[in-house]
């Protein structure tokens, strides 16, 4: 929403106005952290917004997203798949901006992702801001940070950065955090619920590793091909953790269907 809210006003205000919104001068208010990363990235040295030219207030104020380059769409957890393609933007008050849109579960979103990958929330509101959300008419890349909806969105995920604890039927505590697909994503479960398993699998000061340290168990997902590989090539990375042993699960289905055995036909594994 905060793309189409963004294209919506930059179309119907002059540079002045919209810069006055987005940079109020009033009680000697200055730019925020986000919008002097911004400043940076533009190659502006400057610290009062007072001082900028007016070509550097059009820089600055103007993303200029090519609504054809837009990669986000909304989210929800509603089975309804005719909600895949939508056209937004038809009511009299958008102006006629009218685009091709649509919704994706919330697990597909790159903030299941980054979610995934956080360290602590500084991390995820850092990694949020870095996400890439479209591209402006001249080809710069428009991110989080630019449309400047970064700390809303990590206010928004805060509780979400919090793993929930359930119980297995064995009685064994698991950690349930985070569930990026494994061909869109990284496809493997939270660094910070790892993190947690390790600290209460560990060990005290007065005990040794080989007689009283636990083991904690991560699975990733889709498969040793696509998420087994992306843990080691990815999340280790990030994480700095490395896993003691890997527990392959094969089947006779899945050995002749990679093997070059026979056709394998439903019901008749063997």
């Amino acid at each position: 929403a905060a793309i189409d809210t963004r294209i919506f006003h930059e179309s119907t205000q002059k540079t002045e106005a919209l810069y006055s919104r987005l940079v109020s001068t009033k009680k000697g208010k200055k730019f925020s952290t986000i919008m002097k990363k911004r400043l940076e990235k533009l190659g502006i040295n400057k610290t009062d917004p007072n001082d900028l030219s007016f070509e550097e207030i059009e820089k600055f104020s103007r993303l200029d997203i090519d609504p054809n380059t837009i990669t986000w769409q909304r989210v929800l957890d509603v089975n309804d798949r005719f909600l895949r393609k939508i056209t937004i933007g038809q009511s009299s008050t958008e102006k006629g901006l009218e685009r091709i849109s649509g919704f994706d579960i919330s697990v597909a979103s790159e903030c299941m992702a980054v979610l995934a990958l956080a360290n602590d929330m500084k991390d995820l509101r850092e990694r949020l801001g870095n996400m890439i959300v479209a591209s402006s008419r001249s080809g710069s890349f428009v991110t989080v940070d630019d449309i400047g909806v970064s700390g809303a969105l990590a206010v928004l995920m805060k509780d979400a950065l919090k793993p929930n604890l359930m119980q297995s039927i064995e009685g064994t505590p698991v950690f349930v955090h985070a569930g990026p697909f494994a061909n869109i994503a990284h496809g493997n479960s939270s660094i910070l619920a790892d993190r947690i398993a390790l600290k209460l699998a560990g060990i005290e000061d007065d005990e040794t590793r080989e007689k009283d340290a636990g083991y904690v168990v991560t699975e990733a997902g889709f498969g040793a091909d696509a998420g087994l590989e992306k843990f080691f090539d990815i999340k280790t990375r990030v994480s700095g953790l490395s896993p003691d042993a890997v527990v392959l699960v094969a089947t006779v289905k899945a050995l002749k269907l990679h093997g070059g055995g026979p056709e394998v036909c439903l019901f008749n594994f063997f």
